[in-house]
């Protein structure tokens, strides 16, 4: 009896001075590996997304020279209108240009400029101009375009057209102006 009784207190003993403490530790180990485990996976998924971002930037990077060379810089719309009365002298047509509205987004880093053109000429030519327009280096997204044909009373073969387009162009903004 005293030999059953001295192994359970052994065994007691063993339990409280051994296995609980170890039961413990391992508690606080296990604890410790899951928050590392997460603030791992919150890096990787932070990595990725830098590798993404990093991805982006690099085709967005390579694209950059062609927007710088085809938008204009802000408030140079002189050499825009220029280069749009030489395609209208070249073509033989007479052109009228109403400039819109500036439209800037604090957000971005271009402006838009609308603006309405109106060609009269006869049809070979205005289809010259606008052949020229499209082949202008500069981004120009016409939005509307109407077209009128009429016929000389006097003379039933000449056709002049009168073409009107609604047009936006984009405009980069310089890196000191859209600072705050």
């Amino acid at each position: 009896m005293i030999s059953t009784i001295a192994f359970a207190l052994l065994l007691i003993a063993l339990v409280v001075l051994i296995i609980i403490p170890a039961f413990s530790e391992i508690k606080v180990i296990n604890q410790q590996v899951f928050e590392e485990r997460t603030r791992l996976e919150a890096l990787y998924t932070r990595g990725q997304v830098l590798k993404t971002v990093q991805e982006n930037y690099r085709a967005v990077k390579n694209d950059l020279a062609f927007l710088n060379g085809v938008m204009l810089p802000e408030r140079e719309e002189l050499g825009y209108i220029t280069a749009l009365e030489t395609l209208a002298d070249d073509a033989g047509i007479e052109l009228g240009i109403e400039a819109g509205s500036q439209k800037r987004t604090p957000e971005t880093r271009f402006s838009e400029l609308p603006f309405l053109l109106t060609a009269s000429g006869d049809w070979e030519r205005i289809l010259r101009f606008l052949s020229a327009l499209e082949s202008l280096p500069y981004y120009t997204n016409i939005n509307e375009m109407t077209v009128a044909a009429h016929t000389d009373e006097l003379d039933k073969k000449t056709r002049s057209v009168r073409v009107t387009m609604a047009a936006t162009t984009y405009w980069r903004i310089p890196a000191a102006a859209s600072l705050p």
